[in-house]
């Protein structure tokens, strides 16, 4: 899925809590999961990540540190504040999906018109930018779905416009934001290993078969799936809550 059309921690976060797993549980073993395919996505850019490398630090800083203020806020407040707060998270974790596609004729539009008036890139992020690379890190370490698509925005509204220099750059930054989130999670011990080795064990197939996959299943289909399971979900834990 997260080959095809992004979103697997739509599915894994809940899948854990079927499990019976609390959700802050099941948020850091998910997020500890699903980390083993994120390397991949940069080795696949690399080439790429020297005509980013001005961007790279400043951002690639407050998405580690902000990464690790997230994660460390996930366990330093009481499970209640999660367990109050997840199905808001889950709602705009499934609107920003949905968001997704309109975001990418946005920037196909904005690319053409940056071209036909001859812009230029800037060389590096303005204080803005940084700001909320901080503020989507923080997020991606206390619960992380939808990152790509806040950076993918983020990224086009700061000036650049090669979406492979976007992809790059944002590979970085979710490895660096996930890797110190996932680092505490284990250092603290919250991470349920036996459920987690079961969804490595899934995701290593998974990411090399999606590959295949994402070039004979509809990406459409797959987000209209995901959003659809985003969506109960999170109807199903405001229910709860309510009742």
């Amino acid at each position: 899925m997260n080959a095809v059309a992004g979103g697997g921690t739509m599915l894994t976060f809940p899948a854990l809590m079927a499990a019976g797993l609390s959700p802050v549980m099941a948020n850091t073993t998910s997020t500890v999961a699903l980390f083993i395919g994120m390397p991949g996505s940069v080795w696949a850019f690399r080439k790429h990540l020297g005509e980013v490398k001005a961007w790279l630090v400043p951002l690639g800083i407050v998405s580690l540190l902000g990464g690790l203020g997230g994660g460390m806020l996930l366990l330093a407040l009481p499970p209640d504040v999660f367990k109050r707060v997840v199905p808001w998270l889950l709602l705009m974790a499934t609107a920003l999906f949905l968001l997704n596609a309109p975001l990418q004729r946005w920037l196909r539009a904005k690319r053409g018109a940056a071209a036909a008036e001859g812009e230029q890139e800037p060389t590096k992020p303005k204080p803005w930018g940084i700001a909320f690379q901080t503020l989507v890190a923080v997020y991606g370490g206390y619960f992380g779905a939808g990152i790509g698509i806040m950076m993918l925005a983020g990224l086009s509204l700061l000036g650049l416009q090669n979406l492979t220099r976007i992809n790059a750059l944002k590979a970085v930054l979710a490895l660096l934001c996930n890797v110190a989130s996932v680092v505490w999670f284990i250092t603290r011990g919250s991470v349920d290993w036996r459920l987690a080795g079961w969804l490595i064990a899934g995701s290593i197939p998974g990411y090399f078969l999606g590959a295949h996959f994402a070039q004979k299943i509809p990406a459409t289909a797959v987000r209209v799936i995901v959003a659809v399971i985003g969506l109960g979900i999170a109807a199903q834990l405001f229910w709860k809550q309510m009742a």
